[in-house]
């Protein structure tokens, strides 16, 4: 559009696309090819052998459990940060590539659990069940044949680690019964199952994780292990369009990054279009050009970006015009010239600066035009002047769309991921105490994937910025973690009460103790939803009590101790405890963290520290 064409023009403009698309496809072939998805596969591979000797370790309640746990904690990070800096990463609506992002999300959420278990720190006894040593080993088995996998070896066996769980299950239970009818005190038994069913949510995220891992290396998993609901289920094309249409539907909102990242794009693209055509300038795609290369998702950063860029190409110019006057009309010294120039202005955009690359860029223009057409150093200051018309535009643009950049709208997207999941926990919970009856995949499921989506977007606009802010991405990615570290309890929860029949009909004094205390915990993620959105929380909320949430479990023991009718209604209470206690904690976590999230999207968007 900015240089208008017959259609007579479309094949020598679609052959020289394609002829182009032939040439860099050769290039990247066979001048040292990189496979984004090997390299990527490998990272996953690495920080799965790490995660296997936490579990290892968690099990044989090794003092080398805390650097184990550091050292898992940096192999996943390790694995997300290759993933967030690779270029051509696996990103796409195919079953493989969402596969390969859930699998990241699943390795953090093994090293959160291990990180904040449900046990006490120094617990008086341990089931020492035979049951519970072959989960461990099971699951440990399968996080490194996930490795395996990865790398093109066997995968990982899921039937070994679901018949495991259902066994230590049930071995579990009659242990607590046998403990109970011997005497044994009801809180020594109480931190006995603490300490294995903080084992069991390892299993139950491990099987989501090696099913994820097969399907990423493009094997299919065993069709007699029902696939988490984090899993990918549709193959082939028809999987493809619907994840592509559910993707589309989960950015159609004014709060999606994507979507405000994609109108300001729309908005500034057609504005320099409109003025290069209204103001007739000579190669008008510079204008384009112009706009795409500075538009940032901040005003600031969009300013910045803007001087570096002029500064770029008036040296660019200097440089450049001093070059062709030397060089005069000799197509040899031009020739000679030329991939040197290119080298110069693809190294410089990434090793070196964007200043440096615009001024690399301008004098790899100067010699490329001097080839085509001889113009001399005066087709730079066309550069410069269709350069400035482009940037203007971005900066006009920048300022009127959301200047502030991600840091308020990661807050924002950030307050909606938190309400999506304060419904899916009100839910899941409340099928675990007995208040809703079980049924299948809940339907307040599907809005709290969404919320995480745009809010994983947004943190991935924010990462991008590259600009300084008074946010540090390790307090972004905390908040961020913590949610999909909720969504794990909703899930956890959601299997206790419909794929395992646990519900707390048979103790329902401990189960009204215990929904009075979710009520707490709900209305603390409220006021910390509520903060991130900018709002002002209302009212004040008492922490959860730790001390009633153990008295509901330790009744219910009780209760079980003289009814074994009560038994399941008992671990429903003990598990629904459990969860409560372990979100209590990471919402006492988040308040700093959300703190600085509001402070740094409350300052205006010219400031950065």
């Amino acid at each position: 559009m900015s240089i208008p064409a017959p259609a007579t023009g479309i094949p020598t403009r679609a052959g020289a696309w394609a002829m182009a698309g032939i040439i860099s496809t050769l290039a990247g072939v066979f001048l040292w090819p990189r496979f984004e998805r090997v390299t990527l596969r490998k990272h996953a591979a690495k920080a799965c052998l790490a995660i296997a000797d936490l579990v290892e370790a968690l099990r044989a309640n090794d003092r080398e459990l805390p650097r184990l746990l550091e050292a898992a904690r940096q192999a996943e990070r390790a694995a997300r940060q290759a993933y967030a800096a690779t270029a051509k990463r696996p990103a796409g609506p195919t079953r493989r590539d969402r596969a390969f992002v859930q699998l990241l999300t699943e390795m953090q959420r093994v090293v959160d659990i291990v990180e904040r278990p449900f046990q006490q720190p120094r617990v008086s006894i341990r089931p020492c069940i035979a049951e519970g040593d072959r989960l461990a080993a099971a699951i440990v088995s399968a996080l490194r044949r996930s490795a395996d996998v990865l790398t093109a070896e066997s995968p990982p066996d899921l039937r070994a680690v679901d018949q495991a769980r259902d066994l230590h299950r049930a071995a579990l239970d009659r242990w607590a019964a046998d403990q109970l009818r011997a005497g044994r005190p009801v809180d020594e038994v109480l931190d006995g199952l603490d300490v294995d069913h903080t084992l069991r949510v390892v299993g139950y995220v491990t099987i989501a994780l090696a099913t994820n891992a097969v399907i990423a290396a493009g094997g299919r998993p065993d069709d007699a292990v029902s696939l988490p609901v984090t899993a990918p289920r549709l193959e082939g094309l028809g999987g493809a369009a619907i994840r592509v249409m559910r993707t589309i539907r989960t950015h159609l909102e004014p709060t999606s990054t994507v979507m405000q990242n994609s109108l300001r794009v729309a908005v500034g693209l057609g504005l320099a279009v409109l003025t290069a055509r209204m103001l007739g300038l000579s190669h008008a795609f510079w204008v384009v050009l112009g706009t795409l290369q500075v538009l940032r998702s901040t005003a600031l950063g969009t300013g910045r970006t803007t001087v570096q860029a002029l500064i770029g190409n008036v040296i660019g110019v200097v440089i450049g015009g001093v070059f062709a006057i030397l060089a005069g009309n000799h197509p040899l010294v031009m020739w000679a010239a030329l991939p040197i120039a290119i080298f110069v202005a693809a190294y410089a955009a990434t090793a070196v600066s964007f200043a440096a690359s615009q001024a690399a860029f301008t004098i790899n223009l100067i010699v490329i035009f001097n080839l085509i057409s001889p113009a001399g150093w005066q087709v730079g200051l066309v550069r410069i002047e269709d350069l400035a018309v482009g940037a203007a535009i971005s900066l006009v643009v920048g300022l009127l769309l959301w200047p502030r950049g991600a840091r308020r709208e990661l807050a924002r997207s950030l307050a909606v991921f938190y309400r999506a999941v304060i419904a899916y926990l009100d839910r899941t919970f409340d099928r675990v105490l007995g208040y809703e009856p079980p049924a299948g995949i809940d339907p307040a499921r599907r809005p709290v994937i969404q919320a995480a989506e745009r809010a994983g977007e947004a943190f991935d606009a924010f990462l991008n910025e590259g600009s300084a802010t008074p946010l540090d991405p390790e307090t972004a990615g905390f908040l961020l973690a913590a949610g999909n570290h909720a969504i794990l309890a909703g899930d956890a929860l959601d299997v206790i009460s419909t794929r395992m029949g646990y519900q707390a009909g048979g103790c329902p004094e401990g189960a009204r103790s215990v929904r009075a205390q979710v009520g707490i915990l709900l209305n603390g993620f409220t006021r910390l939803a509520d903060q991130l959105a900018l709002r002002q929380p209302r009212g004040h909320v008492e922490p959860v009590s730790a001390r009633a949430l153990r008295a509901a479990a330790l009744d219910c023991l009780r209760r079980w101790r003289n009814d074994e009718g009560a038994g399941r209604g008992a671990l429903a209470v003990v598990m629904a405890s459990e969860w409560t206690q372990n979100l209590a904690r990471l919402q006492d976590d988040l308040e700093e963290p959300v703190a600085r999230a509001v402070e740094a999207a409350r300052k205006p968007w010219w400031r950065t520290s």
